[in-house]
């Protein structure tokens, strides 16, 4: 994991825990920001993490990662033309340095298989001369267009990974929309596809944790909103909070974040201004991942939006870890109203899918039969967002063939 945040993403974390309960040794390798960003532990002795700390490449790539995602798309025909190394050390320096470590600690020959996570993740196997034993986790759908919000050097990253992908045995998705788009974009054989849906595992949380209510006084009469994720624009933040402004319900709407980073940007300053005069409570102090469900059981309401610009963004049914750990912890949901949403979410009557102008509304309706919408909740986790009888499926594939 090169840049990937290990400890708030469910399907990654269940992934290793699920190995190693059958059985099999999972080392993890992740650069120190990322692991810093979101720290996890992990009982099982089968589970050994290994930390890159790029000490010398602090100040330095933070301006190099500003040039280049300002004037990386400019460099794009000449990338085309350049070496797998070359364009990785010009384009990518802090991830062509994680390869260079792991190149001199992992015996690759020893591995069952080595999983990358994520696009950068699998830049640094680019010299990896067996690349039949990689098992890639897709977790960003990427497209050719040349920018968005999200990667201003977006072309430059899927031209790289589009050249890496090809000889691949194996990639992972999360939902089989989420795969025939992966296979429309890169010409890639159906076959070699595996879903593994972004899903929380374990238990359901029955009995209701009172975190966010204790934690900023918040009356029991008061429906709980809360969103748990990014701050960041193309989760649709402020948004939300404006939508909130006309809700007749008494409520508090509980803004939780993992990334403390986010905090310090102007995006979230603009939050804070929007949520002016309202019962709005922003968290982020990092909660471990094993309390994470608790905490949000606190609540009753989970919001998940996100801006409608790519696929990446609206084939999201099976790829959002909000609204998986959102009905583990027996929340109602209110989610954008792309129609897969729209139609799951309707269908199983665990919430409702609207435009996000549309909250408020939403709340009030679902505070009328909140109850049920909760106990729906819990009933779908059980029917459709257990990871643990997805990832049979996938180990019967690598192990058992």
């Amino acid at each position: 994991m090169c840049r990937y945040p290990l400890g708030i993403s469910s399907m990654i974390v269940n992934s290793i825990k699920m190995f190693a309960q059958k059985g099999i040794s999972v080392d993890v390798f992740i650069g120190k920001k990322s692991f810093d960003e979101c720290p996890i532990s992990f009982t099982d002795s089968r589970i050994c993490i290994y930390i890159f700390e790029d000490k010398d490449f602090g100040f330095l790539l933070r301006a190099y990662r500003f040039i280049m995602r300002n004037m990386s798309n400019l460099l794009y025909p000449f990338i085309k033309q350049c070496s797998f190394k070359s364009s990785l050390m010009i384009t990518f320096p802090e991830v062509y340095r994680f390869s260079r470590w792991l190149m001199r600690i992992i015996e690759f020959d020893s591995y069952d298989y080595v999983v990358p996570v994520d696009c950068y993740s699998l830049l640094t196997l680019y010299d990896k001369p067996d690349k039949k034993k990689l098992v890639y986790y897709n977790m960003e759908l990427l497209d050719w267009r040349p920018t968005n919000a999200v990667y201003g050097n977006k072309l430059i990253l899927k031209e790289l990974e589009y050249r890496l992908i090809q000889s691949l045995q194996c990639i992972i998705l999360p939902s089989p929309a989420r795969a025939e788009s992966f296979c429309k974009l890169n010409k890639f054989p159906p076959e070699k596809i595996q879903i593994l849906p972004v899903a929380a595992m374990g238990a359901p949380i029955l009995k209701r944790s009172r975190y966010f209510r204790e934690k900023f006084s918040i009356p029991d009469d008061h429906i709980i909103v809360l969103y748990s994720g990014n701050f960041v624009s193309w989760f649709q933040c402020i948004e939300m909070i404006d939508a909130m402004k006309t809700c007749r319900e008494r409520y508090a709407f509980v803004m939780h974040t993992w990334n403390q980073n986010s905090t310090e940007s102007g995006y979230f300053k603009e939050m804070i201004k929007h949520a002016s005069g309202l019962p709005i409570f922003f968290s982020s102090e990092y909660i471990d991942y094993e309390n994470l469900t608790e905490a949000l059981s606190s609540a009753d309401i989970g919001l998940a939006f996100y801006e409608s610009m790519d696929d990446n963004c609206i084939e999201i049914l099976h790829s959002s870890n909000k609204i998986g750990e959102y009905l583990k912890a027996g929340l109602a949901v209110i989610t954008s109203d792309f129609k897969p949403l729209h139609d799951f979410v309707h269908g199983h009557k665990i919430g409702l899918a609207v435009p996000v102008q549309d909250i408020a509304t939403a709340v009030e309706e679902i505070a009328d039969q909140l109850d049920q919408y909760k106990s729906n909740a819990v009933t779908c986790y059980h029917l459709h967002y257990r990871f643990e009888r997805y990832f049979e499926n996938l180990y019967q594939f690598l192990y058992m063939r």
